[in-house]
């Protein structure tokens, strides 16, 4: 979860001019998701300011925001920082920081915080930075780390206190989007008061590319295109912006990605990264051999430790056709340090989608594909996208023969779908029919009845599920839902339906006269079989046999010693 940067902090703490620029400078690199010219400025700031607490805190902020991040490298500074006696507020809240990121140790970061609260507090009133420092450390990693409810609190409360800082409000905005997307309008609302509130471009860039992406959630391209291109419009070096259409159009519009990856390269740092995007949107634009060469360059060059590069043989390879080395290269990836080291929200859901498809082509790996898919499941947030992970987890346990897990992931699919279809209704049932559950399977089946009268399915699913929970065919259970199922086919086509009408009235035939004996009933059964088919060989010679046995005299009574009777013998 990417944070937000407090530039009106910087300012308020440098007491030299020429400093502040500089350090200012540090931070705005980080805005731009530039950690590598961050790291440089500020290591530079430190050097000339060795004991500045502020410098040093946003040097361990660069190094938490790299795309691994440095977390062993960011406590090993601010330890180093206090063992020297830079005993600061600041420090402390970075120390926090790296406990939630490192075991998410919320309770010993909150002290931390707290005493940096208490030790900034003046005639009562807490320091505004302070509190936004903590909502920024808060605002670290997925939504699994941290307090966002704890952030947002402080949060408001700085934001009481100082009318004209815009960082409290998207570090505001980024709280909210931990707590879930529920809160997509509150976060909205934040991001537009830093807008609102800011000077600096690059500030309110940031808070309009931070719009943008909750659009991008939820596939609103409209509002997407406008809340990018007004950051690319206030801020043209706003590098993350160009990298989000890029990420937008790679598999839409190849031409758009190639326009906007040359933008993001021109105005971020060279580098590994920079070498990986390149190299995707010539896979992306069908140019495989040359995205493997490319990454064969990175490879033999100053890249050949990058982790992603795994990703970008296995891509190819598999569009080239060599699924082995396909699978080969993407296993190594998800078992390398890079991926260890990832955050949930640096690896693209993709990824995994792409890892599922190619395992599940081999015999036996369905089960690392539905893990896969799991996973993707776990940091996606588009509703489309979760419902066809699900979608494909189902049918994966279904060629697994499990049934029961089949079913409770259909299931969820079937709740995240406001409408669903005939088709959807239909399924669902057939998979809790296969699963044994019959209650679920009545209850879809009833649904589909109610909703599409004139379709013989629901009829056909209610018919089947009585059969089933008559197992052998004794107590007759099943028999209204088969004449209603039977009525069904001849109201909706009798001529259409004519082999499945004579095939249910069969199951009546052999009900009435082989259970029950009631060859009244079974010869009215054969009796329907003809009216549709008067020809029907099964029926015609069935119903001999009925006749007849209707014709014999019943057996007499036998009294209970045995003997025969005979109706008013004493």
């Amino acid at each position: 979860m990417k944070k937000f940067f407090v530039t009106t902090v910087a300012l308020a703490f440098v007491a030299v001019n020429s400093f502040a620029q500089t350090l200012e400078e540090g931070i705005k690199y980080i805005n731009y998701e530039r950690p590598v010219k961050a790291i440089q400025t500020l290591q530079a700031v430190v050097n000339s300011k060795p004991k500045d607490a502020l410098s040093i805190y946003w040097l361990g902020q660069a190094m938490m925001d790299q795309v691994v991040p440095d977390v062993a490298g960011a406590k090993t500074l601010y330890q180093q920082a206090l063992n020297n006696g830079v005993n600061d507020p600041y420090i402390w809240i970075g120390m926090g920081e790296v406990e939630l990121r490192e075991s998410n140790n919320i309770n010993s970061a909150k002290q931390r915080f707290e005493q940096a609260i208490t030790a900034t507090k003046k005639r009562n009133q807490e320091d505004p930075n302070i509190l936004n420092a903590i909502g920024r450390a808060m605002a670290a990693g997925s939504s699994k780390v941290g307090d966002p409810a704890y952030a947002i609190e402080k949060l408001k409360r700085a934001g009481e206190i100082d009318k004209k800082n815009a960082d409290i409000y998207m570090n505001l905005g980024v709280n909210y989007l931990k707590l879930g997307s529920e809160n997509g309008g509150n976060a909205v609302e934040a991001f537009r008061e830093a807008i609102s509130r800011s000077t600096d471009p690059t500030t309110k860039a940031t808070a309009m590319y931070r719009i943008g992406k909750i659009y991008v959630s939820q596939q609103n391209k409209e509002s997407m295109q406008t809340w990018f291109g007004q950051a690319i419009a206030t801020d043209p070096a706003f590098a993350p912006a160009y990298l989000a259409f890029f990420n937008w159009y790679k598999d839409r519009d190849v031409n758009a990605a190639k326009e906007y990856v040359e933008k993001y390269i021109a105005n971020t740092d060279k580098s590994c990264e920079t070498d990986y995007f390149y190299a995707d949107y010539l896979y992306r634009a069908g140019k495989y051999q040359e995205s493997l060469n490319k990454t064969r360059e990175m490879e033999n060059g100053s890249c050949r430790d990058y982790g992603k590069i795994p990703l970008l043989y296995a891509y190819n390879y598999n569009r080239l056709g060599d699924t082995v080395q396909a699978k080969t290269q993407i296993e190594k990836f998800f078992a390398s340090p890079y991926y260890a080291k990832a955050t949930p929200d640096q690896i693209d859901p993709d990824n995994y989608l792409f890892a599922a498809s190619l395992e599940r082509r081999f015999r036996g790996s369905e089960q690392t594909a539905i893990g896969f898919l799991q996973k993707a499941l776990d940091v996606d947030t588009i509703r489309a996208n979760r419902m066809q992970y699900l979608d494909t987890m189902a049918y994966l346990y279904g060629l697994q023969g499990k049934q029961a897990e089949r079913l409770q992931t259909l299931g969820m699919v079937f709740r995240m779908t406001p409408n669903p279809t005939n088709t959807q209704i239909y399924n669902f049932g057939d998979v809790a029919f296969k699963a044994g559950n019959y209650n679920l399977a009545d209850t879809m089946f009833n649904l589909y009845k109610q909703k599409y009268p004139d379709q013989v399915y629901g009829y056909a699913g209610l018919a089947r599920v009585a059969i089933a929970r008559d197992k052998d065919t004794t107590t007759g259970s099943a028999v209204p839902a088969v004449l209603e199922y039977i009525d069904a086919l001849k109201r909706i086509d009798a001529q259409k339906y004519k082999q499945t009408i004579i095939t249910n009235y069969s199951y009546l035939v052999y009900f009435h006269a082989t259970k029950q004996k009631d060859y009244a009933a079974a010869l009215k059964d054969v009796e329907g079989i003809l009216a549709i088919d008067p020809e029907n060989s099964y029926g015609l010679t069935v119903s001999e046999q009925l006749k007849k046995a209707l014709s014999r005299p019943a057996a007499p009574a036998r009294s209970s010693s045995g003997t025969k009777t005979t109706k008013g013998t004493k």
